[in-house]
């Protein structure tokens, strides 16, 4: 099975419309759909697994780029190996930042804010 991955689907599509796209270039063995945990609605992008590499090959020919209700879907095989792969970490940008700070070097005060009473101003 080939995994494909679809981004920039108007975010009001339906499930099954998706499905039924993918399903004209080929047999659609399943589809997960990015949704918000607290909305549940979809996010975006979604991942589609094609049964063969044919009707895969020929949905990212086909529908990479069409605009869908006025926006551009992108269409591209899956990165498989993304968990395998090392995440890269750009060093801090600000020198300040980057200093190490112990705790002997931290003063707190211990004055108490001070108390503005209203009722005595006027004005």
């Amino acid at each position: 099975m080939i995994k494909l991955f679809v981004v920039g689907f108007p975010l009001d599509i339906d499930d099954a419309e998706l499905i039924e796209l993918f399903a004209v270039q080929g047999l659609v063995h399943s589809a997960h759909f990015i949704t918000d945990k607290f909305t549940n609605k979809h996010k975006g992008f979604a991942f589609i697994e094609m049964e063969d590499q044919v009707g895969a090959d020929q949905a990212i020919a086909k529908l990479n780029g069409v605009v869908l209700r006025g926006r551009k879907i992108t269409v591209k095989l899956a990165d498989e190996d993304r968990a395998q792969k090392p995440r890269v970490f750009k060093p801090n940008r600000f020198e300040g930042d980057t200093k190490d700070i112990s705790p002997d070097d931290i003063e707190f005060s211990t004055k108490r804010p001070r108390r503005i009473n209203l009722k005595d101003k006027k004005g």
